[in-house]
């Protein structure tokens, strides 16, 4: 039934995007190019009912460690409760100097509509992402206005002494 979902949800969004006939591979995958800027790979997993969503963010580490730890600090901070990876995270493959960022939506129990809707979102924060990380490995700050705004994240609770009401 899951996959049913999934396959709804993957002409559902074709029809979207003007391309009749959208469908998985063999390997429940389908690519798309976006802007020919970057793929977007969607691809269903039958064993957890799970719709993947990822994409390329950077491909070529920087060199320089200081720099690779400053990207890795700031990609860390925005997947901090998937707050600013459209909820989902991020993954970094050293050896092969890929980082990826993922979503899922459960397609137990999503609508045929889902991936229609969650689509331009995603595809927005993996562009907003690929430019801070693009900026970071270049040596300057993102210029993003997203990225200039405090991080948007729920605040951590205070530490012991610092606000908590001993009960």
């Amino acid at each position: 039934m899951s996959l049913q979902n999934a396959e709804e949800n993957l002409k559902e969004f074709g029809k979207e995007l003007g391309i009749p006939g959208l469908q998985f591979d063999e390997n429940n995958t389908c690519i798309l190019g976006i802007d020919d800027e970057f793929s977007m790979h969607i691809t269903f997993e039958p064993n957890s009912d799970k719709l993947y969503l990822y994409s390329p963010i950077f491909d070529g580490l920087p060199k320089d460690d200081k720099t690779k730890l400053r990207l890795y600090e700031r990609l860390l901070e925005g997947a901090m409760l998937g707050g600013q990876m459209a909820g989902g995270g991020i993954g970094v493959a050293v050896k092969e100097e890929l980082i990826l960022m993922h979503c899922t939506i459960d397609m137990a129990h999503a609508v045929s509509s889902a991936l229609r809707a969650f689509a331009p979102l995603y595809v927005e924060t993996v562009e907003k992402w690929r430019k801070i990380a693009a900026d970071i490995s270049e040596g300057r700050e993102s210029s993003s206005e997203d990225d200039k705004k405090s991080n948007n994240m729920p605040k951590l609770p205070p530490k012991q002494g610092e606000g908590y009401i001993r009960i």
